[in-house]
C-alpha cells in the first residue's frame, strides 16, 4: 500500500513536471470563438455613408492606406505594443502610401487636400494609434514646420527625403516644466559667429529615439523671443533618452532630450520662426489633423467590436442578440457619424479660409470625449478580453487617457 502510494505520487510529480514551463497557447487555439486583430475586421463604422462625400482621389488614398495598414500592419503590431518598442521594418510601408508632407505641394511631397490628409491620419489610426502618432509627428508638425517657416534651401535640402521617409523628423517643444504652456520655454539659443548654441531640456518628443532631424524651438537670448532651428542627431551635446513605464502609446518613442552647448550653423536656424505666433502657421493644420485621430481610434474599436459581438456566443446565442450589448454598440456607432461630420466640417472651414482656433479647439476637444466614451464601451463588450492586446480594445483604451495631454498641447 505505501508503495503503491509512493507510486502514485511520483506519477503526480510527473504529470505535475509535465504542466510546467508549456508556453501559452496562440490566441486563436485559446480562444477560438471571436477573431484577433492581427487579422483586422472590415469596415463597418460609416453607417451614414460619409464616403459619398468624398472626392474621388480622397476615396481612393482611403483604401490604399486601409489596405495597406490592414494587410501589413495589423498582423505584427501588438508585440510591439508589449516590448513598447518601434517596428522600424514598417516604416517603408508607411512610406509606400505617400502621405508624408500630408498638404505640403512640392519637394517630393504629395500636395493632399486638407481632407485628404485627414482621413489618411483616420485610416492609420483605425488600426494603430502609436503608427498615426508617428506619422503625426513627422509629416503634420515637423515637415510642416519646414515647409511653412523654413528658407527655401531648407526646404530642397530636407523635404524630399524626409516624405520619402528616408529620414525621419521629430518636432520639439514640449519641456518638463511647461506643457501646454509651451510659449514660456526655457530652451535658450545665443548668436554666436556661424551660428548659434542651445541649452536646455525637452520632453515627452515623440521619434525622437531615432529622428535624423530636430525641429527645435528655443528662446533667443537677445530678443527673448522664440526662434526655430534644425538640428542633426548626431550634433555634439545632443543626447535622447527613452522615457520608460507609459501604459499608453507604447510603441511611440517618447523621449527626454538634453542640449547641452549644441551648435547649430546660421544655414539652420528656420527664418520664419521668430515669435511663438509664428508656430501657428504650423499648429492650424496639425489641430486638424489630431482632431482625426480620436476619429480612426473610435472607428477601430467599433469595427472590432461589431465582429466580435457576432462571433462569440453565450448561452447559446451571439453577443450580439442580447440587447444591452446593442444599445452600447448603437451609442458608439452613433458617435463615430457625429464625429465624423464634424472632423469633416473642420477641414472644409479651413479650406475655406474660415477656420478659427476657436473652431480647431472645439473639433478637437470634442472629438477626443467622445472617443473616450466610444472606446470606454468596447471595453465593456469585450469583456475579460478587453484587456488582451489580440482584440485591440486595450492598447486604444489607454491611448484615450492620453488624447487630454495631448490636444492640451496642439490647442
Amino acid at each position: 500500500m505505501a508503495a503503491s502510494t509512493s507510486n502514485q505520487g511520483s506519477c503526480s510529480k510527473e504529470v505535475m513536471s509535465s504542466r510546467i514551463g508549456l508556453p501559452a497557447l496562440d490566441i486563436s487555439a485559446a480562444f477560438p470563438q471571436a477573431t484577433p486583430a492581427s487579422i483586422f475586421p472590415p469596415s463597418a463604422s460609416d453607417y451614414y455613408q460619409f464616403d459619398d462625400l468624398l472626392s474621388p482621389e480622397e476615396k481612393a488614398l482611403q483604401r490604399k492606406v486601409r489596405e495597406v495598414m490592414e494587410k501589413e500592419v495589423a498582423p505584427i503590431i501588438a508585440p510591439y505594443w508589449e516590448k513598447a518598442e518601434f517596428p522600424f521594418h514598417v516604416i517603408p510601408k508607411l512610406a509606400a502610401l505617400s502621405v508624408a508632407g500630408g498638404t505640403i505641394k512640392g519637394y517630393g511631397c504629395p500636395g493632399l487636400s486638407i481632407t485628404g490628409s485627414a482621413i489618411a491620419t483616420a485610416e492609420i489610426a483605425r488600426v494603430d494609434a502609436s503608427c498615426s502618432t508617428f506619422i503625426l509627428v513627422h509629416s503634420c508638425t515637423a515637415m510642416l514646420t519646414i515647409a511653412l517657416c523654413g528658407s527655401e534651401a531648407q526646404k530642397q535640402k530636407y523635404l524630399p527625403s524626409l516624405a520619402q521617409l528616408h529620414t525621419v523628423a521629430c518636432w520639439a517643444l514640449t519641456e518638463p516644466d511647461y506643457g501646454s504652456d509651451a510659449g514660456s520655454l526655457r530652451t535658450m539659443a545665443t548668436k554666436v559667429a556661424g551660428g548659434w548654441i542651445i541649452d536646455g531640456q525637452k520632453r515627452w518628443i515623440a521619434n525622437s529615439t531615432f529622428a535624423d532631424v530636430l525641429v527645435v524651438f528655443a528662446r533667443n537670448t537677445s530678443t527673448y523671443q522664440i526662434n526655430g532651428f534644425i538640428v542633426k542627431k548626431d550634433a555634439p551635446g545632443l543626447r535622447a533618452t527613452k522615457m520608460e513605464n507609459k501604459i499608453g502609446l507604447r510603441i511611440v518613442q517618447n523621449c527626454d532630450i538634453l542640449f547641452k552647448k549644441v551648435f547649430v550653423p546660421d544655414e539652420d536656424r528656420l527664418p520664419g520662426v521668430n515669435s511663438f505666433q509664428d508656430t501657428n502657421k504650423v499648429l492650424a493644420v496639425s489641430r486638424v489633423m489630431v482632431a482625426w485621430q480620436p476619429i480612426g481610434i473610435s472607428m477601430g474599436v467599433f469595427d472590432m467590436c461589431h465582429r466580435y459581438l457576432k462571433e462569440r456566443k453565450q448561452f447559446g446565442v451571439p453577443l450580439a442578440a442580447f440587447q444591452i450589448n446593442q444599445e452600447k454598440l448603437v451609442r458608439m456607432l452613433g458617435n463615430i457619424q457625429a464625429m465624423l461630420l464634424v472632423g469633416w466640417r473642420l477641414c472644409k472651414l479651413y479650406e475655406s479660409g474660415k477656420m478659427t482656433p476657436g473652431h480647431a479647439s472645439l473639433g478637437k476637444a470634442w472629438t477626443s470625449l467622445k472617443a473616450r466614451e466610444t472606446v470606454s464601451l468596447g471595453r465593456e463588450l469585450l469583456g475579460g478580453n478587453g484587456i488582451l492586446t489580440d482584440f485591440l480594445v486595450a492598447k486604444e483604451f489607454h491611448m484615450w487617457r492620453l488624447f487630454k495631454s495631448i490636444h492640451g498641447l496642439l490647442s
